[in-house]
């Protein structure tokens, strides 16, 4: 369990909604096209109806300040199971890159490498008191674009488990390339923040309102999202 997994949650029953086309998105989409269990019959690019308000007045915000930029929406609402076989993907993944030959069948047997996703990628928990951000409608993940809709590099891939994907890693480092990255996280970072998300500690990439994580960094009594 993270810290804001201590936030209670009191639901606030909003409906999940398609995020209108105005937006860009990854196409396709990378964890369906990875195998990722998702419902084909509805639409996998949704969210809470306030998160998407929120959004659109971001877009429109960003919009204003260069209109040669825009959101590029890199994946949002996740169902539990989708959470766990892309967890279990990235405890594979991290297991292989410290050559340790196991299985997600034996992941209580390396705490340490289960500890090191769990930096970036939420336990699958179907306990109601603590569900994964993602699973509540109310977290995304979400880059910038230029005016053809190409990814705008930001110093780190999304979903890379590292350092470098903390949102001030290159506060410090001067040099050119990591001032430009600094300055698109930074960009990125205001105008999210501007309209009340919350930045994930670890993910420059990750923003939610209405969740635990939300809640916990605005001090709010309880998150307003759970499972849905």
């Amino acid at each position: 369990m993270k810290i804001w997994n201590e936030i209670p949650i009191e639901e606030n029953k909003e409906k999940l909604i398609a995020i209108p086309s105005c937006f860009k998105f990854i196409n396709p989409h990378p964890y369906y096209d990875l195998g990722a269990p998702y419902n084909e019959k509805k639409s996998i690019w949704r969210l809470r109806e306030e998160v998407v308000k929120r959004l659109i007045k971001v877009n429109d915000f960003l919009k204003l300040k260069n209109n040669s930029l825009s959101l590029l929406i890199y994946d949002s609402w996740r169902p539990i199971e989708v959470q766990k076989f892309m967890f279990n993907r990235a405890f594979i993944l991290e297991c292989e890159r410290l050559d340790i030959d196991a299985s997600e069948k034996d992941m209580e047997r390396y705490p340490i490498v289960k500890k090191n996703v769990e930096k970036f990628w939420a336990y699958p928990s179907f306990d109601e008191r603590c569900p994964p951000p993602h699973s509540t409608g109310g977290a995304l993940d979400i880059t910038l674009a230029d005016m053809y809709g190409n990814i705008i590099y930001m110093g780190s891939n999304i979903d890379q488990m590292d350092d470098k994907s903390k949102p001030d890693f290159y506060n410090n480092i001067d040099n050119e390339d990591a001032i430009i990255w600094n300055d698109r996280r930074k960009l990125l970072k205001e105008i999210m923040i501007k309209f009340e998300f919350a930045q994930h500690p670890n993910e420059w990439w990750h923003f939610s309102y209405g969740d635990q994580l939300w809640a916990w960094k605005n001090r709010k009594p309880n998150a307003l999202y759970g499972k849905i």
